[in-house]
């Protein structure tokens, strides 16, 4: 073994171990599909269980460049349109997004979070270049610029990106030459560029005059003018090389759907229509062909997929089919929250055995902690997210479903329970005072004391396996952020710090590390061009009991959250 493989077990010894469980608003079971733009007859292109989206067809027809997770992280892909031909084309743990092909079809400018930003909060996005089979990858954007959503011009000389926060709205258009220089603004406020056949003007979608549009802006300045109706709303345009069409997605009813602009006469015309939701086209040269993607009918999400860690670390991810998870003892099975906050299910670390230990009865379920001892499930009934004089409370069962008990009588948001290690008390949030504090008391309901004190919220709490420690997130001074008290309420400390929400703390197993979910990273894609999310600006990351070794465990533009960490690796 040489020095820098010694050094890079040693170093992966010393890391996070087990497996990290969390749950996602990620969709599921997006595939790919290609319509012909004439006699509307689609084909399916890709059929994996994971996502597949954001495909591009390349200049000559004969390719498709498009994001998968089919290895556990979003990378990109090339295949033919006759579904041949795969291969891989980053190898990064990031999310790398949103491909665009330069005209000659020899090479891809895409999005990456490949490198962190250095202020927190900011989202690591930036514009990439490297050759159609993967190789000579160059970052174009400059330090601590958050750009998405390249296009490029069809003579070669420009790339047009989305610059800003990623939030909805938030982005602005500006064009730069594809080694990264002579970067310049085009407009504010718009997202997802394409540039005209002629080169001198770009599509762009943008909220104006109550409704999201589509708009079409000269390189410089001129030629402002709406191209989709302004009773409709548009997205993710993508115009043809030919001049003629413009592919968008607009909103009719319930669900996205892809159209084409006749971009002389300006009539649209739907091309699809089944009852689901249909996102980002990218049209062929001569207009003949659309390639998007949507969720295959039929198709049912499993309980358990792995997912993708970073290289540096012992840990594994797995992303469950619900939320608010809990290990038991062992790390060979988990509780968590099931059925839209519906029920308490449970279930081994594969997938496998998955049944119901309680139904809410028209109340939601949360914030689940399985002793450390075996003997019990905590949990919490009643409204997520609601005031503090809330009717919430908390329960215990046995792992078998029996011995159902209420644990709180008082009034008051009761939530988030954690067991200390012995399994004789537990810590939890309650706003049975008037705000959000925590409290300790025993198993049996007995022996309650206020552990936290304040005109704030402090919540989210978790006991460490060695007892000395509970964490929480507290909006005491502004934004949530992690804090660590003792037991008897001595030791106060602020953990993480800065970079928006800081949530969901837990324990490593070992208690020398702790995973949350956090908006230090930004917006990863564009919000607009993804299903609606409350928070999709929510990554897993991990740092150690000291402050130090801050990790990134996730890279995607979907909110995760609700992370546990068992002993057993999946």
């Amino acid at each position: 073994m040489t020095q820098e493989q010694l050094l890079a077990a040693t170093e992966r010894a010393q890391s996070p171990a087990g497996t990290i469980a969390f749950s996602s608003l990620g969709p599921h079971g997006w595939d790919i599909y290609i319509t012909d733009a004439n006699t509307r007859q689609t084909s399916r292109l890709t059929d994996s269980p994971s996502l597949d989206y954001n495909a591009v067809l390349s200049p000559d027809g004969n390719r498709i460049a498009f994001v998968s997770e089919r290895d556990g992280n979003m990378e990109l892909y090339s295949v033919r349109v006759d579904g041949s031909d795969l291969r891989r084309l980053t190898d990064n743990f990031a999310l790398d997004d949103h491909p665009a092909w330069s005209p000659d079809g020899s090479e891809i400018a895409f999005g990456s979070t490949s490198e962190p930003a250095h202020t927190p909060g900011k989202a690591w996005n930036a514009v990439y270049v490297m050759d159609a089979d993967g190789s000579g990858v160059r970052r174009l954007s400059p330090i601590d610029a958050s750009d998405y959503s390249p296009a490029w011009s069809p003579t070669g000389d420009l790339i047009a990106f989305a610059s800003g926060s990623g939030k909805a709205g938030c982005t602005d258009i500006h064009v730069m030459k594809p080694d990264g220089s002579d970067r310049r603004l085009i407009v504010r406020n718009g997202g997802w560029p394409s540039f005209e056949a002629d080169g001198r003007s770009i599509f762009f979608h943008s909220q104006r005059e109550g409704k999201w549009g589509i708009w079409r802006i000269g390189l410089d300045g001129s030629g402002w003018e709406r191209i989709t109706a302004p009773d409709i709303n548009a997205y993710t345009p993508q115009a043809s090389l030919d001049g003629k069409w413009l592919a968008v997605v607009v909103q009719l009813g319930e669900h996205r759907q892809i159209g084409l602009v006749d971009l002389r006469t300006r009539k649209l015309v739907v091309v699809t229509d089944d009852a689901t939701d249909h996102w980002n086209p990218s049209i062929s040269s001569d207009g003949a062909r659309i390639a998007y993607h949507k969720i295959t009918a039929g198709f049912i999400p499993p309980n358990v997929e792995k997912w993708g860690a970073p290289p540096s670390i012992g840990a594994g991810l797995l992303r469950l089919n619900g939320a608010f998870p809990a290990f038991s003892p062992d790390g060979r099975l988990v509780a968590f929250v099931g059925g839209e906050f519906a029920q308490l299910d449970l279930m081994t670390l594969d997938g496998s055995g998955r049944k119901t230990l309680y139904a809410g009865e028209n109340q939601a379920v949360f914030s689940t902690s399985w002793s450390r001892r075996g003997n019990g499930i905590a949990f919490a009934v009643g409204g997520v997210f609601q005031d503090a004089d809330a009717a919430v409370d908390l329960f215990c069962m046995q792992p078998d479903g029996g011995d159902l008990k209420r644990l709180t009588m008082d009034s008051g948001n009761n939530g988030f329970p954690s067991f200390s290690p012995e399994g004789k008390q537990l810590v939890f949030r309650s706003g049975r005072e008037k705000f959000k504090n925590l409290y300790i008391m025993n198993r049996g309901s007995t022996g309650l004391r206020r552990l936290t004190r304040g005109n704030w919220t402090d919540t989210m709490c978790d006991w460490s396996p060695t007892g000395e420690w509970i964490i929480f997130s507290s909006d005491r001074d502004g934004d949530f952020e992690l804090w660590l008290v003792k037991p008897d309420g001595s030791g106060l400390r602020r953990l993480i710090v800065g970079g928006g929400r800081n949530n969901h703390p837990h324990f490593s197993p070992d208690g020398n590390w702790v995973v949350f979910t956090s908006q230090r990273a930004g917006y990863s894609a564009e919000e607009i061009s993804l299903p609606f999310q409350f928070q999709p600006y929510g990554d897993l990351f991990a740092v150690r009991l000291d402050g130090t070794g801050l990790i990134r465990l996730t890279h995607n533009g979907f909110e995760e959250g609700t992370p546990a960490w068992g002993p057993a690796k999946a």
